[in-house]
């Protein structure tokens, strides 16, 4: 990287558009290749998801699952912790954990060790990609749909489906109850 003058760069920035403007780049997202994660390792694959047959067509790198290797003292199954984090004894970030639901090894570190402790919270039984997994399927999926406000019935967008139980209310309804 390079430090410019305000001069330098003002003068600069409109020579650097247009050639991206020319080139294809402009407003266009970082190229496929920059990306240090395969499609399957993204939230893409949530939202778009496509095989891996198809990714690989398109450019995409794809990541199949590795087997975690750790330098382990001991390796315990996650049905082995104890329920509370007061019985669990500190060498534990020491040893590899084998998740419940996917038997993939995962590590607890020393920070994490003592947020549990001092959170009182037990050690997770589940891998860390597991958890993150579980936590994204709870979100509402980002599409949106044609809905009726619940109030006015006026046509409106929401992320939830028509036929969801959900009350879905218009910008104006919505302040109006709120506030």
């Amino acid at each position: 990287n390079k430090q410019y003058t305000k001069e330098e760069y003002v003068n600069l920035v409109p020579k650097i558009i247009e050639h991206m403007q020319s080139t294809g780049e402009w407003g266009d997202n970082f190229p496929i290749s920059l990306s240090p994660f395969a499609y399957n390792e993204t939230l893409a694959q949530d939202y778009f998801p496509l095989e891996k047959e198809e990714a690989l067509a398109k450019g995409f790198a794809w990541q199949d699952g590795t087997d975690e290797q750790f330098d382990a003292t001991k390796v315990i199954g996650a049905s082995e912790l104890p329920d509370a984090i007061a019985d669990t004894p500190e060498e534990i970030i020491n040893w590899a954990i084998c998740c419940e639901k996917t038997n993939k090894p995962y590590r607890v570190n020393a920070l994490e060790y003592d947020f549990y402790k001092r959170t009182q919270l037990p050690i997770p039984r589940l891998h860390p990609t597991e958890r993150e997994r579980l936590r994204r399927g709870r979100k509402n999926n980002p599409q949106l749909h044609a809905r009726t406000c619940s109030k006015c019935e006026k046509e409106i967008q929401s992320t939830y489906k028509a036929e969801r139980p959900e009350k879905v209310y218009c910008n104006e309804c919505y302040k109006a109850e709120v506030y």
